[in-house]
């Protein structure tokens, strides 16, 4: 049996993830309240507190995340909402991207000239809509 985790396995997110991402907010039993009752309800969360978002669309996220997968750990949690994927990092990675992203030659807003699409970076002061965990 292998031990590499089924990243095609995106159907929901556990118990212990869905309270992760309710603790961002200002009121996480009523969240995790809400997922119980209404379980296809997205919520607004804030991010720099527990998360920063960077948010990309969703096929070039998918392509992302598969490239992560195959060459090294792997990621951290994402969603896909509205056509976008939201991949969560570490507080301040919004703030740190661009910076990243500029020494990396990737031009203005994240754009290269070899196809990528431009990057959102949401973190302090900023909120993320996030989708339901079921």
């Amino acid at each position: 049996m292998s031990s590499t985790p089924n990243v095609s396995d995106v159907s929901g997110v556990t118990p212990d993830g869905a309270a992760w991402l309710a603790s961002a907010g200002t009121a996480p039993h009523g969240a995790r309240t809400l997922w119980g009752e209404r379980p296809d309800t997205p919520v607004v969360l804030p991010c720099g507190v527990v998360f920063d978002v960077v948010s990309v669309p969703a096929i070039f996220g998918r392509r992302m995340l598969d490239r992560l997968w195959e060459e090294g750990p792997g990621s951290g949690p994402v969603a896909e909402y509205r056509g976008r994927m939201l991949l969560f990092g570490a507080v301040g990675t919004a703030q740190r991207l661009p910076a990243l992203l500029s020494w990396e030659e990737w031009g203005a807003h994240g754009s290269r000239t070899d196809g990528v699409p431009p990057l959102l970076c949401h973190g302090a002061g900023d909120a993320v809509t996030v989708p339901a965990p079921a």
